[in-house]
C-alpha cells in the first residue's frame, strides 16, 4: 500500500508538472531589467518584445510570437514583455527606438533587433538566430 501512495503521489507530481509546462508554453514573462541579466548571464537565449497595448502592430506581432515559442524548436527562448508606455528608458536603453521592436539575446550578446515584423516565416527566420 505505501508503495501505491508513492506512485500516485509522483503521477500527481508529475502530470501537475507536465501541466504547468504546457499551460506556460509560449508565454512571456514581464520584463525585468534584473531578470534580463540574469538570463544573459547564465547564456541563455532571450527575446525581448517591447509591446504597447495600443499598437496595432504589436497585436498583430504577440499572437505569432507566442504561438512560434510554444514551437518545440524555440522551447528553450525565454520570452519577456517590455511595455513600452511603462519602461520606455528601459527599452531605449536596449536599443529599441519604438513599440513593436523584437530584440534577441544569447550568451549575454545582443544578436538582433526587428522592428515591426508581422510576416511568420520570416520571425521564425529570426528566432532561429538565437536558438541555433
Amino acid at each position: 500500500m505505501p508503495v501505491m501512495n508513492y506512485c500516485l503521489k509522483f503521477v500527481a507530481g508529475l502530470t501537475l508538472a507536465l501541466f504547468t509546462l504546457a499551460a506556460n508554453a509560449g508565454a512571456f514573462e514581464d520584463f525585468c531589467n534584473d531578470r534580463l541579466a540574469e538570463l544573459n548571464a547564465k547564456g541563455e537565449p532571450v527575446l525581448v518584445e517591447v509591446y504597447a497595448d495600443w499598437c496595432s502592430t504589436c497585436r498583430r506581432q504577440s499572437p505569432l510570437l507566442s504561438s512560434l515559442l510554444a514551437e518545440e524548436e524555440f522551447s528553450a527562448l525565454n520570452g519577456l514583455k517590455l511595455d513600452w508606455d511603462d519602461q520606455q528608458a528601459y527599452a531605449r536603453s536596449l536599443g529599441a527606438a519604438r513599440q513593436s521592436t523584437l530584440i534577441l539575446y544569447r550568451d549575454g550578446e545582443q544578436l538582433d533587433l526587428s522592428i515591426g515584423e508581422t510576416n511568420p516565416d520570416r520571425l521564425r527566420e529570426f528566432l532561429r538566430q538565437a536558438v541555433n
